[in-house]
C-alpha cells in the first residue's frame, strides 16, 4: 500500500467521525474545491463504478416530506456504475468520495430515491452500459453536525461489553467506525461477526433494495478503522458469500 493511500485512509477515518447528512447548504462548492474533488474521482474510479458532477437546480425533488428537500447547492455528484457492478462496490466508492468532501469541509447526503433521475441524467454524459445509482448533493454546510441514533455494539456484534471491551484495538476501531457509517433511512442493516483475525459484513435487510450498497460502505469503513491501528487486509467471501476482512500478517 502506497503512502498516499495509507494517508487517504487516515483522512477518511477522521473524517467518518464528522460526516452527517447535510440537506441545508450556505453555497455550491467552489471551482477551485470542484476541481481538487476532479483529481480524486479519477483516483477512485474502479470495480465498474464511476463518480461525476453534475448542476441542477431541479434534480432534489422530496418522495419523503419527512426528509426535507435539498436547499442551498445546484452541485451535486452522481455515482454512476457499469450494468455488471456490484452494489457493494457503488457503496464502497461512493462512500469514499463522500469521506473526502468530508475532510475537504464540504457537506454532502446520499440520496437514492429523492431526486429527480430525469434531471440527473440529463445533467451527466452516461455510457450505454451505464446508470445513475445514487446522487449526493454538495457544498458548504448551512446546518450544524447532528449524530443519529445508532444500533448498540451488542447488537451490531452479539458481543456483551465486556467480550467486545476484550477484543484487539483494531477489531473494536472497525466495528466503532462502521458503526459510524451511513445507510438508507438510516436503518444500519448489518450484523459484524468478529471472528480470529477477521470480520465479517452480513446482511439484515434488503433495506429497500439499498441493503448491498449500505453494507459496501460500511466495508471501508471496517477498513479505515483497522487502518488506523496499522492493519490491513483482504477481503474474501465466507460459506453464504458475506464479505470478510481478514487480517493479513
Amino acid at each position: 500500500m502506497g503512502e498516499q493511500e495509507m494517508d487517504s485512509m487516515q483522512r477518511w477515518y477522521e473524517a467518518s467521525k464528522k460526516r452527517f447528512s447535510v440537506r441545508k447548504y450556505k453555497s455550491a462548492p467552489t471551482q477551485a474545491q470542484l476541481s481538487e474533488l476532479e483529481g480524486m474521482v479519477q483516483l477512485l474510479e474502479a470495480h465498474g463504478v464511476r463518480i461525476a458532477f453534475g448542476k441542477s437546480e431541479d434534480v432534489f425533488k422530496p418522495i419523503f416530506l419527512w426528509y426535507g428537500k435539498v436547499t442551498g447547492t445546484d452541485a451535486f455528484a452522481a455515482i454512476i456504475a457499469k450494468k455488471d457492478a456490484e452494489m457493494e462496490m457503488v457503496g464502497y466508492v461512493g462512500e469514499a468520495f463522500v469521506l473526502e468532501c468530508a475532510a475537504m469541509g464540504l457537506g454532502t447526503c446520499w440520496l437514492g430515491g429523492s431526486y429527480s433521475k430525469a434531471k440527473a441524467t440529463a445533467s451527466i454524459a452516461l455510457k450505454e452500459d451505464e446508470r445513475i445509482v445514487c446522487i449526493t448533493p454538495i457544498g458548504v454546510p448551512g446546518e450544524e453536525y447532528a449524530e443519529r441514533p445508532r444500533r448498540s455494539f451488542e447488537k451490531l456484534t452479539d458481543l456483551a461489553p465486556e467480550e467486545f471491551g476484550a477484543l484487539p484495538a483494531w477489531q473494536k476501531r472497525a466495528v466503532e467506525c462502521a458503526r459510524r457509517a451511513p445507510s438508507a433511512i438510516n436503518r444500519q442493516p448489518w450484523f459484524f461477526r468478529v471472528e480470529e483475525d477477521a470480520i465479517a459484513v452480513e446482511n439484515i435487510s434488503s433495506n429497500f433494495g439499498y441493503g448491498e450498497l449500505d453494507r459496501g460502505i460500511a466495508m471501508l469503513h471496517i477498513e479505515l478503522g483497522a487502518a488506523h491501528c496499522g492493519v490491513f487486509g483482504e477481503w474474501r467471501r465466507d460459506e453464504e458469500e458475506n464479505p470478510v476482512f481478514v487480517r493479513t500478517l
